[in-house]
C-alpha cells in the first residue's frame, strides 16, 4: 500500500510523512496453494525484515523542502506584520504621530462603557507625562478609541480602568520597544505607578488581541528574522511613533535594495 494511499497517515510538516507503525498494517501476506489465494494478513512493519523498505517508503513520499527564503524576502513579511499590510509598508513616513482624532466619544450606549473611556483616557494621559512623552500619549490614546471602535468588549471586560491603562501601554510600548530591555524603562514602573498587584502584560495580551484583530498569524521571536529590533507585532502603522516608522523605513529600504541586487 502506498503510504499516500492510507487512511490513517499523518502530515508532519516538511519532516514527512508519520506512521504510527504499531498499529499500522503496512505488510499484507498472502498465502497461494496449488494457485489459489487461501490466506492473507496484515501486520506492522516494524520489527519485520520489511522495515527498512518501509522506511525506504517513507522517504520517497516526503514532498520536497520549499527552498529557503531569501533575508531580504522574509524581512519584508516581518515588516507587513508590524505595520499590517504592504500597502502600508509602503506608505511609511517618519513623522510623528499628533493629536489628530484623539477626542473621545461624546454618546454611549450605557454609562459605565462612557465612565470607563474617560477613566482610561486620564491615566493613559497621566502615565505618559510621568514615564513617557507627549507623542507617546497620542498612540496610547489612539489605541484606546481603536479598542472601542474595533472591540469595545475589550474595554468593558477588563476588571478597571487600571488594569485597561496598564496592557494598552504595554502593548504600545512593546510595539515601540520602549520597554526593557529595548528600551530603557521597565514595565514594573507602569505597574506601580497604575497601584496594580498584577503585571501589566496580564492585560496586555489580551489589549494586543483586540488591536490586532484578524490580520494574520503573528510572527512569534522564533520566527522573526536577524537584524530587526524586537518589536510587539500589532499589524498597525497607526500606533508606531515616529522614531520606530523611522527605523522602520530604513530596515524597508534596506531590504529593497538587496531585492533589487538579487
Amino acid at each position: 500500500m502506498h503510504p499516500y494511499d492510507h487512511p490513517f497517515d499523518r502530515y508532519d510538516g516538511y519532516d514527512g510523512y508519520r506512521f504510527d507503525e504499531p498499529t499500522l498494517d503496512r505488510v499484507t501476506h498472502l498465502v497461494f496453494v496449488d494457485g489459489r489465494l487461501v490466506d492473507t494478513w496484515r501486520e506492522p512493519a516494524t520489527g519485520t525484515q520489511w522495515e527498512a523498505v518501509a522506511l525506504r517508503h517513507d522517504r520517497e513520499a516526503r514532498p520536497p523542502a520549499p527552498p529557503p527564503k531569501a533575508q531580504h524576502e522574509r524581512v519584508m513579511e516581518w515588516l507587513v506584520d508590524v505595520c499590517g499590510s504592504r500597502a502600508a509598508v509602503d506608505a511609511l513616513t517618519a513623522e510623528p504621530l499628533g493629536d489628530d482624532a484623539t477626542d473621545l466619544p461624546t454618546e454611549y450606549a450605557e454609562r459605565a462603557a462612557g465612565d470607563r473611556m474617560v477613566a482610561t483616557a486620564e491615566l493613559l494621559d497621566a502615565i505618559a507625562a510621568r514615564s513617557f512623552d507627549t507623542e507617546s500619549s497620542h498612540a496610547f490614546r489612539h489605541a484606546l478609541l481603536a479598542l472601542w471602535a474595533e472591540d469595545p468588549e475589550t474595554v468593558t471586560r477588563a476588571a478597571t480602568a487600571a488594569h485597561l491603562a496598564g496592557g494598552i501601554v504595554w502593548a504600545v510600548g512593546k510595539a515601540n520597544g520602549l520597554f526593557h530591555p529595548a528600551g530603557p524603562l521597565r514595565v514594573g514602573v507602569v505597574q506601580q505607578d497604575l497601584a496594580l498587584r498584577s503585571p501589566i502584560s496580564s492585560y496586555g495580551g489580551t489589549v494586543r488581541a483586540g488591536l490586532r484583530g484578524f490580520r494574520g498569524q503573528p510572527i512569534d521571536g522564533w520566527g522573526r528574522p536577524g537584524g530587526v529590533p524586537d518589536l510587539l507585532a500589532l499589524g498597525r502603522s497607526d500606533l508606531l511613533l515616529g522614531v520606530t516608522r523611522a527605523r522602520l523605513l530604513r530596515i524597508r529600504d534596506r531590504a529593497r535594495a538587496a531585492a533589487e541586487a538579487a
